[in-house]
């Protein structure tokens, strides 16, 4: 198996998008205005930051300050 860059930021924003929803994925990719092709409904879907932060803390195992939910900590004590 081949690993890219391409396919890194693939299946970590598919990984994102399954567990936190389209616009925290949106946002975790930089993507933070909504284009044309994304639809009207898209216009109004906005993650947070504290929203990003969780999803980050989720995927690296370490806290941020800014996260509502601390997976890291959820992690080491299962």
């Amino acid at each position: 198996m081949q690993v890219s860059a391409h396919w890194l930021r693939y299946t970590t924003l598919t990984f994102v998008e399954r567990e936190f929803g389209y616009a925290v994925a949106r946002a975790y990719a930089g993507h933070l205005e909504p284009t044309r092709s994304d639809g009207a409904t898209y216009t109004y879907v906005r993650a947070s930051l504290p929203e990003v932060a969780e999803a980050l803390t989720a995927i690296t195992g370490e806290s941020h300050p800014l996260a509502r939910v601390n997976h890291a900590a959820q992690n080491t004590s299962a």
